[in-house]
């Protein structure tokens, strides 16, 4: 299974994900001089678009010097579509947040239970894949998470975004029971599943991370 770039391949070369990277895939230097502004002061790098070298699979949430341990944010129920298949299978992934070096700069990891998957691809593992940086260049931004709602919400609506878990492929998101699972509102699934039932652009999913208010 791969997260890195979708299914776009380039014949005779390698995969899109890898096209157009700078020679310094650093995280700073992509975040300067790379990064898709997504809604003013909003920068994002998507392994679904991407792969600089740092985005990988881990067996376990990786200790990063600088970064807490990454907190489970919720589950999403969703049609499995990362990879293309004859059969629709309904499968479940975690989503796991936490803010690196920089305060104000979100790294999110994705970990889908495969038990349905094994039909089809018996070789399949359960990891961590890290899918999603974001830099919020706000001032007087609450970069805790667990206080700031708002933009745990575009975080969540960013990375379903990107996983193409929208229309009929949202079933349900449960949220966690840690401190941002409990800091979504109450209604987070009824508003994630509305939210994502129309998105099919990048402009759709800008106009809905613009309607949150802050």
């Amino acid at each position: 299974m791969s997260r890195y770039g979708g299914h776009n391949l380039l014949i005779g070369q390698d995969k899109v994900s890898h096209t157009n990277l700078p020679e310094d895939q650093s995280q700073l230097n992509l975040l300067n001089n790379y990064a898709a502004e997504i809604i003013p002061n909003h920068y994002i790098v998507s392994s679904y678009d991407a792969q600089p070298y740092w985005m990988a699979d881990y067996t376990s949430l990786p200790n990063v010097p600088g970064s807490p341990r990454a907190v489970k944010v919720g589950t999403i129920d969703h049609t499995f579509n990362e990879i293309l298949m004859q059969d629709e299978i309904e499968v479940s992934t975690d989503i796991y947040l936490t803010h690196h070096g920089d305060e104000n700069i979100y790294l999110s990891y994705l970990k889908t239970e495969g038990r349905h998957l094994k039909e089809f691809m018996p070789d399949y593992e359960k990891c961590y894949d890290l899918v999603l940086m974001v830099c919020i260049r706000v001032d007087a931004l609450e970069t805790k998470l667990s206080k700031n709602s708002t933009s745990l919400q575009k975080l969540l609506l960013i990375n379903l975004y990107k996983m193409g878990v929208t229309g009929k492929c949202y079933a349900k998101f449960t949220p966690s029971k840690t401190p941002l699972g409990k800091n979504l509102p109450e209604d987070i699934d009824a508003i994630l599943k509305k939210s994502l039932a129309t998105m099919e652009s990048d402009q759709a999913l800008a106009a809905c991370l613009n309607s949150l208010q802050t």
